[in-house]
């Protein structure tokens, strides 16, 4: 059984897939989790940060990976 099954597409989860598609930058973790708190501005950052893992895992977003900073997102996989 793939745990697509157990997914659910939060509004957390909805609200920071959006914004990572608003944006042609590649934010990273904490840069999402600003734009995120302009909408849910209660949101913590372990929440952004789940998030953000989970949305990868499903192929949702894309991680890129620039030696010596911060992991990045890309809404656009």
């Amino acid at each position: 059984m793939s745990s697509h099954n157990h997914f659910r597409m939060t509004r957390q989860r909805e609200i920071i897939l959006q914004e990572l598609r608003k944006v042609t930058s590649h934010p990273s973790a904490d840069e999402v989790y600003l734009m995120v708190r302009k909408i849910i501005p209660k949101i913590s950052i372990g929440t952004v940060y789940r998030n953000l893992e989970l949305l990868f895992q499903r192929g949702d977003i894309a991680k890129i990976e620039i030696s010596g900073s911060q992991m990045r997102f890309d809404g656009n996989p």
